[in-house]
């Protein structure tokens, strides 16, 4: 007769919750650490509808344009004619597309009342007769005090640009030289700009990067930090290919626009990059030979299938309006077979089968994963809330134990679910959590303590109200049970 098998209780020794995610990202650009927070805080005072989505189009055009005039992205027949003679009409209208494209995103994301105030002040310089004035105008300007302004300047260049090269498409011929000048305009811009710079190869921004997979994350949380960190790294490159490629033709026109050959060009430099992290980092970070072995093989099979893509399918282009569709096919199976290769790697048979990747990365698992934690952690609030306004003061200091492991646990999966809008009070609280002298001493700390719970509490009801009624969990109904069972695994070592 087989016994029934019973879980065991969560261990609530208290921890100091922290973002890993968060952490690695902003190790990859500690020497930009003031400017990247004041460009967070400009992004979440912004009343613009999709702001993040918006912000990542914006700075991946700007990467695609830094990129696509590097040759080695774009793939030109050198065998066919001698580049010294070869027309760019087709890459410099490329290019102009991209750049028309940022613009209307940056008018977007302009502060209205910021964006006119400059304009006017634009037009005063113009105006004026004395020079002496009108320099202090222009290095006001391009001191970039601000992200608005920092935006400002970077979209007035790119409006100079843009006509620049619609006179250039008139000529007859489009030389190399011609290009390649064009293209130094253009990175002077990019790479001085203050705030909106792009980042370099492998590094990521809070904002908008994330590993979009439930269990790619559980499975993250359980490794030793040592294979954590560089496979972190690898999905996280894996998941934003996956996102450009979303770019590729998404207005729903008879042929994607011409800015996805930028796209694809800037698809092809990071895979570049993740082929040289997975051989000389990952690989030579994790301990164990299997890990090793898996990201090797991982970027043997980027290098030779996106060879491949560049040599059958991205030679096409000039001759077919729909093969960068084709090629945006092409890679999005490639790099969705890696994430599963990876997956496979640290946990063999959790990511194989027909439909392996859709599994894994459905966001409708996101959104249940996500509605239960919230659940979870409101529940929790609640109860350590009702124990800190309590005159026992060993039991309501006990209570916040499991409350910090479950802040440890939710960091772990589910705070990456969250939309980067709902970040705000969610970090304040975690803040507040793991700063607090352990124990709390003092009635007035506790009862303060138990009041900002009250408050966080409305704010967890409130998101898991707003999750609730997303399309996607529509006709699903919330499994409490489940629910319940996770909370009951925190308090259960708090109960007698």
């Amino acid at each position: 007769m087989s016994q029934a098998r019973t879980k065991e209780p969560v261990k609530t020794t208290p921890r100091v919750a922290r973002d890993f995610y968060a952490d690695l990202m902003r190790t990859t650009q500690a020497s930009r650490s003031g400017v990247l927070a004041e460009r967070e805080r400009w992004l979440r005072g912004i009343s613009v509808e999709g702001r993040e989505e918006q912000l990542f189009e914006f700075e991946m055009l700007l990467r695609g344009v830094e990129r696509y005039f590097n040759l080695h992205n774009v793939v030109v027949d050198a065998h066919e004619r001698p580049l010294v003679t070869r027309d760019f009409h087709e890459e410099l209208e490329d290019v102009r597309d991209a750049i028309q494209r940022a613009i209307r995103i940056a008018r977007r994301l302009q502060d209205p009342d910021s964006d006119s105030k400059m304009v006017f002040r634009k037009y005063v310089e113009t105006q004026l007769a004395d020079d002496r004035i009108r320099r202090a105008f222009l290095e006001e300007e391009l001191d970039q005090d601000t992200p608005q302004e920092s935006l400002f300047v970077l979209r007035e260049a790119f409006e100079a640009l843009r006509n620049l090269i619609d006179h250039l498409l008139k000529l007859p011929v489009c030389s190399l030289a011609l290009f390649t000048d064009v293209g130094n305009l253009a990175l002077r811009e990019i790479v001085l700009n203050r705030y909106f710079r792009p980042f370099r190869p492998l590094e990521f921004r809070i904002e908008y990067d994330r590993v979009r997979s439930v269990r790619v994350l559980d499975l993250l949380a359980t490794q030793p930090k040592d294979i954590r960190a560089p496979f972190t790294t690898a999905f996280l490159a894996l998941f934003r290919l996956l996102h450009y490629l979303s770019y590729v033709g998404q207005e729903g026109e008879d042929a994607p626009p011409r800015r996805s050959r930028v796209v694809l060009a800037l698809v092809r430099s990071e895979a570049v990059s993740l082929v040289g992290y997975l051989r000389q980092e990952l690989a030579t970070q994790v301990g164990p030979k299997r890990l090793k072995a898996a990201g090797l093989r991982a970027a043997r099979d980027i290098a030779k299938e996106s060879n491949r893509i560049a040599r059958e399918v991205l030679a096409e282009l000039n001759g077919s309006q729909d093969t960068s569709m084709k090629a945006a096919v092409a890679f999005t199976a490639l790099f969705r077979g890696q994430v599963l290769a990876l997956v496979e790697a640290l946990e063999p048979g959790a990511a194989s089968g027909e439909g392996a990747f859709t599994a894994l990365a459905a966001p409708e698992a996101m959104a249940q994963r996500l509605r239960k934690d919230l659940w979870v952690f409101g529940q929790l609030c609640r109860t350590t809330e009702v124990a800190l306004r309590r005159e026992d003061v060993p039991v309501s200091e006990s209570a916040l134990a499991p409350l910090k492991a479950y802040l440890g646990y939710f960091q772990d999966v589910s705070y990456q679910l969250l939309r980067y809008s709902d970040y705000e009070p969610f970090d304040r609280f975690a803040a507040l959590l793991t700063e607090l002298p352990w124990p709390p001493e003092g009635p007035s700390i506790r009862l303060r303590l138990a009041e900002d719970l009250r408050q966080f509490t409305q704010t967890l009801e409130n998101a898991f109200t707003s999750i609730s009624r997303r399309v996607l969990l529509q006709g699903r109904s919330f499994d409490r049970k489940d629910a319940e069972a996770l909370r009951d695994r925190f308090l259960a070592p708090t109960r007698r």
